[in-house]
């Protein structure tokens, strides 16, 4: 049965919209333009204050005002110059619909379109109209090798159009959803940043806790727990299905807790491992085409049935009379110094690894367990208070979703 069409609205190529707005192809909206290289051998023409896009440059954030490559003058006025307030779309390749807007008069490689706004089209109305058209256009590429979408079939793509002072009232209000969610990601980056040297500091020494005083204590791991191995020979498809979980071998490596989150599942068959992980493990990293990467610990501090490892990792478990704390021992081999001891371990060519037998000898410093308490409760709160930040930045990046969702079809109206 078919919908019905509230007044003051109709049905359309690109869904039901006001029936005062327009529907305009994007070539329409403004010059369409593709990019272009200058000649990489001409090394004149490269490594000036202008400003060259690729794909790379696009998509970190609404605005395109810095790039990996750049051009001198000579290379600039070579190329096509796209002005400032252009939307720049990625049409070739595996990024395939990112959307940038330029904030100052720049070039582009020729995996970009430029769409240079009309006088009646608000250059930040077009770009947040390209971001909303980007899975349609994208999905134009198809199935390919190396997906493509000419310039003919971007600039055929249809976007509804409002009134030009609509426009700027919808630019502005998704503005604001964008300058909250920055300012929410810059503030996550900051207490990331003050996380970090807390734990350079507190982890290490450098600074005590009110109340705590003396030397700390060289401690072997070995003398405070055992190692055990992740499953083995498994293959592709064991993963998947089951009923047993799993955590990905990059999981050991993105939290200090481990994030229960990304479990995946695994088939384990009975007899198969006895190795299941428990609440208060820790897991390491054995093995990494990089050193850096090699023994990046993780805490597992829930209990979760049926859990293994990846075969690359191996778990750890503190004895039960076992004077540590599992958060500060985990923060201490992220920290910098942790990090150089187990990297300095690693062996091999072409791909490094961590033997357990090298882990258990590992010696450092440790205070008192009270000590060790008292600071993994810091760690713990400062980790509490980045998760409710990013969880608040995720609220608003779905908030502004439905939003664009709502005032660029106008199913909601601002004038």
């Amino acid at each position: 049965m078919q919908e019905k069409i509230r007044p003051g609205y109709r049905q359309t190529d690109v869904g039901v919209i006001p029936e005062d707005w327009d529907v305009v192809p994007i070539g329409g909206l403004g010059e369409v333009r593709t990019g272009g290289t200058p000649p990489t051998n001409r090394r004149e023409l490269y490594g000036g204050g202008y400003l060259f896009v690729s794909p790379a440059d696009i998509g970190a954030n609404k605005y395109i005002n810095r790039t990996e490559k750049t051009l001198s003058l000579e290379g600039f006025r070579s190329s096509r110059i796209f002005p400032a307030g252009s939307s720049l779309f990625v049409c070739i390749g595996s990024t395939i619909g990112k959307v940038g807007l330029a904030a100052v008069d720049l070039c582009s490689n020729q995996q970009i379109n430029s769409v240079s706004p009309e006088a009646n089209v608000d250059s930040e109305f077009l770009f947040y109209s390209l971001v909303h058209a980007s899975p349609r256009i994208a999905a134009l590429a198809g199935e390919q090798a190396v997906p493509i979408i000419n310039k003919s079939a971007f600039s055929a793509n249809l976007i509804a159009l409002p009134g030009k002072d609509e426009q700027r009232a919808i630019a502005e209000a998704l503005s604001d959803a964008d300058a909250r969610i920055l300012t929410l990601e810059t503030l996550i980056a900051k207490k990331r940043d003050l996380k970090q040297a807390s734990m350079q500091q507190l982890l290490t020494g450098k600074t005590r806790l009110p109340g705590f005083s003396g030397d700390w204590e060289a401690k072997r791991l070995g003398d405070l727990g055992s190692t055990y191995g992740g499953l083995t020979g498994k293959s592709k498809v064991d993963f998947g299905h089951g009923s047993a979980k799993y955590i990905p071998f990059m999981n050991v490596m993105t939290n200090v807790v481990v994030d229960l989150n990304s479990l995946e599942k695994v088939d384990v068959r009975p007899g198969e491992s006895q190795n299941q992980a428990r609440a208060g493990d820790l897991f390491f990293n054995g093995s990494s085409e990089t050193p850096e990467e090699v023994g990046m610990c993780a805490l597992l501090a829930e209990n979760v049935e049926d859990l293994y490892l990846n075969s690359f990792c191996f778990g750890f478990r503190l004895k039960s009379d076992a004077a540590a704390n599992g958060l500060f021992l985990a923060g201490y081999f992220r920290s910098q110094q942790g990090r150089d001891l187990l990297a300095s371990l690693a062996q091999g060519a072409t791909r490094y690894n961590l033997s357990k037998r090298a882990l258990l000898k590992v010696e450092f410093a440790c205070p008192s367990l009270d000590e060790q308490v008292a600071i993994a409760e810091i760690l713990s709160d400062m980790d509490a208070e980045i998760a409710a930040l990013e969880a608040e930045a995720e609220k608003a990046r779905g908030i502004k979703q439905g939003m664009m969702q709502n005032l660029l079809t106008g199913k909601v109206r601002l004038v």
